[in-house]
């Protein structure tokens, strides 16, 4: 699973000539020469090619750009953006419109798409899924430690299909990152990310996508991310107070959204819950928990991570071979034809 990123292998020197893209693939990076070739080689190592690949630089200062552009020239799959530090949010906004593939995933650049799960049997089914008009996928995903050798699965609460605006749609619990969106939903309900930063909010990406799709699939039988356990990643450094009002200010635009469309039901309040829980936080910001109780959030923190590192396992154990993928899809399709009715 480690891959040197310093260099661009000429293995990569392939093209797709000037077939349409079947799969978009959206990587933002921000100061990530680190883990960046690792990322795009995950991508470019695909059974399927027929991909395109936005590499968006958002102001780097150490060697991503340079990095990105080796790629660029090396795979005409390859599409470099750069602009000046806007953040995570704008930087996505700005690639989704350029999108061109039937569907679109997001990788973060200290990620990796599993080996082997853009095969022609997974193309097919993606096929499958928008003839059914199943606009969002959400798998179950993998964490993997920061060098990818282990990894804990995380699963999805339900393996079901659901209709337009669902109460499901505040059921995704983890990153926007490990979903795949109908690039044809995306542009038409104009779903993008909020340009606040620090970018918390693409929690009420991934709610609008499911919630605006014909229909959504969860499902716990595929799963193509592995999420790096990143010591430097973005969120571990948050100022909490601001990520809490920038919350307070989202999800009230967010209410705002689901009035104008009607919405109503558990969807609306699950939305008000969490703008007064932000409200809540906000009030009582500077004000340290008890001290028992922050001794008692460490431990439990502590024997979280104990036990997570002790059940986890090595990533090659999560690559689904050939016969295991296609078994799965074959349930899945079976699944999606009793669900969606013609």
């Amino acid at each position: 699973m480690k891959v040197k990123s310093d260099t661009v292998p000429p293995t990569y020197m392939k093209t797709i000539g000037a077939a349409m893209p079947f799969l978009s693939v959206v990587i933002p990076v921000y100061n990530g020469e680190r883990y960046l070739g690792e990322a795009i080689e995950s991508v470019l190592n695909q059974p399927c090619e027929d991909c395109e690949i936005f590499i968006a630089n958002d102001g780097s200062t150490d060697r991503s750009l340079e990095l990105a552009r080796q790629y660029e020239r090396s795979d005409n799959r390859i599409r470099v953006v750069t602009h000046d530090n806007v953040g995570p949010g704008q930087t996505r906004n700005e690639i989704i419109p350029q999108l061109s593939g039937e569907w679109t995933l997001f990788l973060d650049c200290d990620d990796q798409v599993l080996p082997g799960f853009y095969s022609k049997d997974m193309k097919d089914f993606l096929s499958f899924c928008s003839t059914k008009q199943i606009e969002t996928i959400v798998p179950c995903r993998l964490y993997g430690n920061a060098d990818l050798s282990a990894a804990n699965m995380e699963y999805v609460p339900f393996d079901e299909v659901f209709r337009r605006a669902s109460d499901a749609s505040w059921r995704i619990d983890y990153e926007f990152a490990t979903l795949l969106y109908s690039t044809k939903l995306l542009h038409r309900e104009h779903i993008e990310f909020a340009t606040t930063r620090p970018a918390e909010m693409e929690s009420i990406f991934r709610h609008k996508a499911a919630f605006c799709s014909n229909y959504c699939l969860f499902t716990n039988s595929i799963w193509f991310a592995i999420r790096r356990e990143n010591p430097h990643q973005t969120t571990k450094s948050w100022d909490t107070e601001k990520v809490d009002r920038i919350r307070l200010q989202e999800y009230g635009k967010l209410i705002e959204w689901h009035k104008e469309r009607g919405t109503t039901g558990y969807v609306l309040e699950e939305t008000i819950r969490k703008r007064d829980a932000a409200r809540i936080a906000v009030e009582h910001a500077g004000e340290k928990p008890p001290l028992i109780q922050r001794i008692r959030e460490r431990r439990s923190i502590a024997k979280w991570r104990r036990e997570r590192k002790a059940s986890s396992r090595p990533i090659d154990e999560f690559v689904l071979d050939s016969k295991n993928q296609r078994a799965a899809i074959k349930r899945l399709t079976k699944m999606i034809t009793g669900a969606v009715q013609e």
